[in-house]
């Protein structure tokens, strides 16, 4: 299985003010299938979603979110029907979020992780 995930965007980390931050990891399947392959996949329950995770170092909490968050699937590109003027449409299915705010000094590095056992993974390090 070819790998789809990727970063749509550089993620985004917020400072929000006594040692508190606002991380923003936003995923997108790039490929022209769904995560979940075919629906009948789906149907059966035969493929998980996309995980997102968060892992903290020491000195490190979640004030706000969870560790592992479960997001679903994504769609692909092929599932993008154009619009009367021959652009696509502004589905979004093909994206998920997952935000977290950690509490934690300036400079600190968190590992935030998306994974699907069909799409693949990434994997970034976030400094506060």
């Amino acid at each position: 299985q070819a790998k789809i995930l990727r970063l749509l965007q550089e993620k985004e980390v917020t400072p929000l003010g006594e040692d508190h931050h606002k991380i923003r990891l936003v995923v997108k399947n790039t490929g022209y299938l769904p995560s979940y392959g075919t629906k009948k996949a789906l149907e059966r329950k035969r493929v998980r979603g996309l995980i997102a995770e968060i892992a903290l170092p020491t000195g490190a909490s979640l004030a706000q979110g969870k560790e592992r968050q479960e997001l679903g699937q994504l769609e692909g590109y092929s599932s993008k029907a154009p619009t009367n003027a021959g652009y696509p449409g502004d589905i979004t299915n093909d994206r998920a979020i997952a935000e977290w705010v950690v509490k934690a000094p300036k400079g600190t590095q968190v590992t935030v992780t998306a994974r699907h056992e069909r799409a693949g993974t990434i994997r970034e390090t976030v400094t506060l």
